[in-house]
């Protein structure tokens, strides 16, 4: 007598979730292939490194808009998320200016438009 499979379960061991990224309504099931020698593919490989990116999203940019966009490194990402946040405080004084009078916020948007040339000068490291 055959049992079912919810039977054969052991009713202690948790039951496991799908987890992770949900799958992509674009699927890209089309391929081409491109023969090219070593060297070639070792300098695209380095190009694709140097811009963040697999072999794969580096060839499909390339070959669809002939430049790759280059992922940003996490200090960049930091810094953008830094100038961002000023920008907001300087969007806040300017409301605040509005109600208040010029007088009242000189100091602080000073003080916020230093640090913003400081963030905006600050050399971006390789």
């Amino acid at each position: 007598k055959k049992r079912s499979p919810c039977l054969l379960m052991n009713p202690t061991e948790p039951i496991k979730k799908r987890g992770g990224r949900p799958a992509s309504e674009t699927k890209r099931d089309q391929q081409i292939t491109v023969c090219l020698t070593k060297l070639e593919k070792l300098a695209l490989k380095r190009r694709a490194d140097k811009a963040g990116l697999n072999l794969s999203d580096y060839g499909r940019q390339m070959v669809l808009t002939g430049k790759a966009q280059a992922r940003l490194s996490p200090e960049e990402n930091a810094t953008l998320n830094q100038v961002a946040k000023l920008g907001n405080n300087l969007n806040q004084i300017a409301h605040k200016a509005n109600a208040d009078g010029i007088r009242s916020i000189a100091i602080e948007a000073q003080r916020l438009l230093r640090q913003l040339s400081e963030l905006l000068d600050k050399p971006i490291e390789p």
